[in-house]
């Protein structure tokens, strides 16, 4: 992923002191005991369903209090990314970083109320799942369809985190070569991304309590003979509905740009996508 061999990763981690298996401890039990302070009542059996470790590890975690460790060791935690000592920076290589950044700084949650895309939960693989998820294709059983977000009682959310697609497959006829398409969905045309956007902003906008929080993720993109500028029109929409910008922070990619050889480059490519949060503000007249 990093673009260098498995013994430059080595001597890295060797040479900053680097205790995986510490920071793997850390993030393991934080997960537990956030979730056991959410809910002071609920059985080792639930925990253990919610969170996917044995209701033996869930025990030997609780026994230990928030800052107290059962590791003893000298060297150092870089992926400690919830620690408060830790300072909160706009610019990140790790989404999980920023994403427990937003939750410490603005949410003040371990988790978010409701993600309306979903997917496959890959912005939860460090933190609790949201109680409430959807997507316009839900791939796991738990996941309801976009359409049920609209039965959410008005003004009831405290957090809403959004992702759409950002590509847009004007040309090819649904047959789009980029491995990225592969993995995720994309728009059939720009008036379908700029479309999409707008409704999750004003389903956001409706389902989130004065002062509550939408996380909105987005990339500008080159097109085919222009570039989208989307983080310009998310902020544009977003004021629009009656959202304020809290913050900005920039997630910078690790992995090469896919592009497609022999075209000519016209525009600098993109390699960072923004993670926009917006506070729901009241709306102008």
């Amino acid at each position: 992923m990093c673009g260098v061999s498995e013994s430059a990763v080595r001597k890295y981690i060797r040479t900053n002191g680097i205790d995986r298996n510490y920071d793997n401890k850390v993030v393991k039990k934080r997960t537990i005991l956030a979730l056991r302070k959410e809910n002071p009542t609920i059985s080792l059996a639930e925990m253990s369903r919610r969170l996917g470790y044995s209701t033996n590890t869930i025990k030997k975690y609780l026994s230990l209090d928030e800052n107290q460790s059962d590791i003893d060791t000298s060297k150092v935690s870089t992926f400690d990314i919830t620690k408060p000592s830790v300072v909160i920076k706009t610019v990140s290589e790790n989404q999980d970083e920023i994403l427990h950044n937003i939750l410490r700084l603005y949410v003040k949650k371990s988790t978010f109320d409701c993600d309306f895309t979903y997917s496959v939960g890959n912005f939860y693989i460090s933190l609790n799942k949201p109680l409430f998820k959807f997507d316009i294709n839900p791939q796991l059983e738990d996941v309801r369809p976009l359409d049920e977000a609209h039965d959410i009682s008005p003004n009831s959310l405290h957090s809403v985190v959004v992702d759409l697609p950002f590509i847009v497959n004007v040309n090819n006829n649904g047959k789009f070569k980029s491995k990225i398409a592969k993995r995720f969905d994309y728009f059939k045309s720009e008036k379908e991304l700029y479309e999409a956007n707008n409704r999750m902003i004003e389903l956001a906008y409706s389902k989130l309590k004065i002062g509550g929080f939408l996380i909105m993720k987005t990339m500008d993109v080159c097109g085919p003979s222009k570039q989208l500028w989307i983080n310009n029109y998310v902020q544009n929409k977003a004021a629009e509905c009656g959202f304020i910008l809290e913050d900005i922070f920039i997630l910078v990619s690790q992995t090469k740009y896919l592009f497609t050889s022999g075209l000519r480059q016209r525009h600098a490519r993109k390699y960072h996508s923004y993670f926009f949060v917006f506070r729901k503000g009241k709306k102008h007249k």
